[in-house]
């Protein structure tokens, strides 16, 4: 799987997320939920779509299997980012 295209928008002020969007994977696959977050050290990252079940916890609806799409996928998605700066 290749990411072939990333959107984003740029998070609101009072949102805690920088931005938001969507990633499509060879042209046929969406996945909307994608987000742009800050960790408390300064390092951007990327939040998968989750959801909250009954005790509280958020829990990722989807994610990359493995290292190297998560890598694809993060290395894509900051540089978009960087774009909207």
């Amino acid at each position: 799987m290749q990411v072939t295209e990333v959107r984003l928008t740029r998070g609101t002020s009072e949102d805690s997320c920088l931005a938001y969007g969507s990633i499509t994977f060879d042209g046929d696959f969406v996945v909307c939920g994608i987000r742009v977050l800050e960790s408390k050290d300064g390092k951007k990252f990327v939040g998968y779509p989750s959801r909250k079940n009954q005790s509280g916890e958020y829990k990722n609806i989807c994610f990359p299997m493995k290292p190297a799409l998560r890598e694809d996928i993060e290395v894509r998605v900051l540089a978009e980012y960087e774009k909207l700066e």
